[in-house]
């Protein structure tokens, strides 16, 4: 009888990420991606942007010690629970 322990690894390496934005001061937008981090944030920005007007605050696993991974939607959520406003 085979029986599985642990989920499988994605073969990626999620991550969880907030970054601020200095057109929107005092926000975070936190995000979740399989890529850089660098790669993901600048794809939500317009190439012909003369300059970065973000800075990336934080970055993590966004894997649990059990291997089962969460994205930021789950962040979210804890977010509006702990009373935290999306302004969307």
């Amino acid at each position: 009888m085979s029986q599985q322990f642990f989920p499988n690894r994605p073969k990626s390496t999620p991550q969880i990420y907030a970054y601020n934005d200095i057109r929107f001061p005092n926000m975070l937008k936190v995000g979740y991606t399989t890529k850089s981090v660098e790669e993901r944030v600048a794809e939500q920005y317009p190439t012909l942007t003369p300059e970065r007007s973000y800075k990336i605050e934080y970055v993590a696993p966004a894997m649990k010690n059990d291997g089962t991974t969460f994205t930021d939607h789950d962040v979210h959520k804890i977010l509006k629970k702990k009373g935290f406003l999306n302004p969307n």
